[in-house]
């Protein structure tokens, strides 16, 4: 049986291609030189069945290929990363679908396009009528439940070592390959090119004889002649016409680059901290590779602190202005100035004063008083984030809320995903807020069944803290 293969570009690439090698029997190819390196392996120019690469700088990775394979790999992140957040789309990358025009929208040129089942998709270009019915393939997926997918009228058919485009006349060459060999792909693609399609040629064409990227053409010039049978044959109304590669999102809290260090770890030696210190920033990257390769003759442990260290004192400087960035899984991240920071010890003190009296304090329902004051308690790797309101040095009221591990991220930012779990307390009375998200990742297979015991045991320890009286409610991550 021919195993899967699969092609990694991440910060993150050894860690993950050590766990899917070990854990599901996947062929690495198309590998890196670093990667070929380390794990002592063949050159294999291979077409991949499976792409892992970065989202969101670093803060999580992509994961593309056949609905089953693509499973394996989240299945294997449950078990192994347990605190991951896995985004699985109920659409398709390049799945080809009958759509229908539901919105057009001149001023930003574009075009909303009912899909089936509830879905809609953007369409750049307004040269569109409501009503009218279009066939659209999904060249992109957003990350967030409430950002459309982006579809367009033009259709591509990827194959091993070529890519066919419907209703075309062009032959291109992947611009990754040096000049000689992109002359004699393009010499070759106008000699195979079929008509009426473009033809792309891939770089994986380089190492393929003649015989296999005719069979490969071949093959999808059939599945072309497909989807026109498809075409001519479906109804008006809206539904998929030939499905794609399934996409998950999985979305690394600081536990889980924790976790991945320490598997490179065992492959390469490396500092504390590594794949956080990658994520940082694109500044940061390599400094960091540069400490990883000194560190198996300094201590490593020390360097890592160096570099921490020096982190703090340029983002996170006593009075510095703090930012937040918060994620919400439905939606892109939410940043806002939080206030002015202060430390005790390692907690993280940042206060604002309010100067105006406008609006209400978040959640407490109490109108925002001129010379009123928030004072905003957080620590890295905490699941909480305390905040108290104060008017005339008086406690107005306080809130909890439950969160990933918080991260410090460039520019002075803390970054978590809000989960959804409130605890609100004025005067005696605590109120819990349950928005019922947890429950909703558990049944959509996001996170996994011990992640949601785990946190549900961390919104009752903040509860029994609130009702005490703590002064600093922060539960750390173990």
């Amino acid at each position: 049986m021919v195993s899967p293969t699969f092609r990694v570009r991440s910060i993150y690439d050894v860690a993950l291609i050590k766990l899917v090698s070990e854990n599901l029997n996947f062929e690495l190819v198309q590998p890196l030189s670093e990667q070929l390196s380390l794990f002592k392996i063949e050159e294999k120019l291979a077409p991949y069945d499976i792409e892992i690469q970065d989202i969101l700088g670093g803060y999580g990775i992509s994961v593309e290929g056949d609905e089953e394979y693509v499973s394996s790999i989240t299945t294997l992140f449950h078990k192994q990363i347990p605190n991951s957040i896995i985004l699985q789309h109920p659409v398709q990358l390049h799945a080809v679908y009958n759509g229908k025009v539901v919105h057009v929208n001149n001023e930003k040129n574009l075009s909303v396009i009912d899909i089936g089942e509830n879905v809609n998709a953007i369409l750049f270009g307004s040269s569109f009528h409501r009503g009218q019915k279009v066939v659209i393939q999904i060249k992109q997926l957003n990350i967030f439940e409430d950002q459309l997918p982006v579809c367009s009228t033009v259709i591509h058919f990827p194959g091993q070592s070529v890519i066919l485009e419907r209703d075309a006349n062009f032959v291109r060459v992947s611009r990754k390959l040096p000049k000689e060999d992109r002359d004699k792909l393009f010499e070759l693609g106008k000699n195979l090119r079929p008509q009426d399609h473009g033809l792309i040629m891939r770089t994986s064409a380089t190492k393929a004889p003649q015989e296999a990227i005719q069979a490969d053409i071949d093959q999808l010039v059939q599945r072309a002649e497909e989807l026109d049978l498809l075409i001519s044959g479906s109804s008006y109304g809206p539904g998929i016409l030939q499905a794609g590669q399934t996409v998950a999102h999985v979305l690394l809290v600081k536990d889980a680059k924790e976790r991945l260090t320490e598997i490179r770890n065992k492959v390469v030696p490396t500092i504390p901290m590594y794949h956080w210190f990658m994520a940082y920033s694109q500044e940061l990257k390599l400094t960091t590779t540069f400490a990883e390769r000194i560190a198996e003759d300094l201590d490593g442990n020390k360097i890592s602190t160096i570099l921490k260290d020096i982190i703090l004192e340029t983002d996170f400087s006593e009075n510095s202005i703090m930012y937040l960035q918060e994620y919400k899984l439905t939606s892109p991240p939410q940043e806002r100035i939080l206030g002015q920071l202060s430390w005790s010890d390692d907690v993280l003190i940042i206060k604002r004063s309010f100067r105006s009296s406008r609006g209400v304090h978040y959640s407490l329902d109490i109108d925002i008083s001129q010379g009123d004051t928030s004072s905003i308690i957080a620590k890295e790797n905490s699941w909480s984030l305390h905040m108290k309101i104060l008017r005339d040095d008086n406690l107005l009221g306080e809130t909890v809320k439950i969160v990933t591990p918080i991260e410090l991220c460039s520019g002075g930012k803390l970054r978590y995903i809000d989960l959804g779990l409130l605890l609100v307390k004025k005067g005696e009375e605590i109120k819990t807020i349950d928005e019922g998200l947890i429950d909703h990742l558990t049944d959509k297979g996001i996170i996994s069944t011990q992640l949601k015991e785990k946190i549900y045991l961390i919104f009752e320890e903040c509860q029994k803290q609130l009702s005490t009286g703590e002064e600093h409610i922060l539960i750390m991550s173990e």
